[in-house]
């Protein structure tokens, strides 16, 4: 009986807000919805920018460890070139962690200048530094 209650009041509460939330979600101005007015409206988007940074480099900082290996791997000396792309790869984790929590922290303060990035994007990221998928044979 408890959850019959509880199922009732949800659907009266859905029922008296879904059909307001469908009346403002498009208005007339180019067919925009009201979180692209807001974000137009108060200059947000860079801020949202930036913390989708900070958040992406906070929980993929670790992906500097694969990518300095292979940017200093060498046959020459596999063994060498191994360690030491893993000891830089280690230290620019920690880096690109770090200033990934202070964007995600800080991201609605135009700090540094403009929101503008403070490290490069990884490789992973960059749309045309991508390689295509080998074609099956």
């Amino acid at each position: 009986m408890r959850w019959g209650i509880a199922g009732l009041i949800v659907l009266c509460v859905a029922a008296s807000v879904l059909p307001a939330m469908a009346d403002t979600t498009v208005s007339g101005a180019g067919g925009q919805d009201q979180v692209d007015q807001l974000l137009g409206k108060y200059n947000l988007q860079p801020a949202i920018q930036k913390g989708g940074r900070g958040l992406a480099n906070f929980f993929g900082g670790w992906l500097e460890i694969p990518l300095q290996i292979h940017r200093r791997y060498s046959t020459a000396d596999t063994a060498g070139s191994f360690f030491t792309g893993a000891g830089h790869g280690v230290l620019r984790a920690i880096v690109r962690t770090a200033v990934g929590a202070y964007e995600a922290v800080t991201f609605f303060l135009p700090y540094p200048e403009h929101f503008a990035p403070i490290l490069p994007t990884l490789e992973y990221f960059q749309k045309d530094t991508r390689r295509e998928p080998l074609p099956l044979e």
